[in-house]
């Protein structure tokens, strides 16, 4: 038995068959590649109304940054006063205090940009940021406190 007769001006029907070789599943074929389907955003109900609401990037959060630059700012100045604190008391101090007042500084803006990071659903990044800004906050507040406890203990 013979296959049937194939018009000339068809199209192929996918890949020749190795005769001996069972017939395995194939996809049918398009002679011309359909493209994908667009990535359509699913409505969401808001106040009554559905709207369609894009996946956005997350936006750097604001005060992590500032987290981070205050703590390095606080611990160069707590590096600056323990530096200085056995030569010039008064120095050791004022450096003391810019150290701590940055240094806290750092810490409570990280803390409250942890907490807009958690809040925020994904809409605001920067969680590894606002922990680095944390640490180094504490660590400029370490150092102020060694700097302030160098210039007491100086003035005495």
């Amino acid at each position: 038995m013979q296959p049937p007769p194939v018009p000339p001006n068809a199209a192929p029907q996918g890949p020749p068959q190795v005769p001996g070789h069972p017939q395995q599943y194939q996809a049918p074929y398009h002679p011309h590649p359909v493209a994908p389907p667009v990535w359509q955003p699913a409505p969401v109900m808001i106040d009554g109304y559905y709207m369609v609401q894009p996946r956005l990037r997350p936006i750097p959060s604001g005060p992590a940054v500032g987290s981070l630059v205050a703590g390095i700012g606080g611990t160069l100045g707590a590096l600056a006063g323990l530096l200085s604190a056995a030569f010039s008391p008064w120095t050791g101090v004022a450096f003391f205090m810019f150290g701590m007042l940055f240094g806290v500084g750092s810490v409570s803006l990280a803390a409250y940009a942890m907490r807009q990071i958690r809040g925020s659903l994904g809409g605001v990044s920067g969680r590894g940021v606002a922990v680095t800004g944390l640490v180094i906050g504490f660590v400029a507040c370490g150092f102020a406190a060694l700097a302030g406890l160098i210039a007491l203990v100086s003035l005495t």
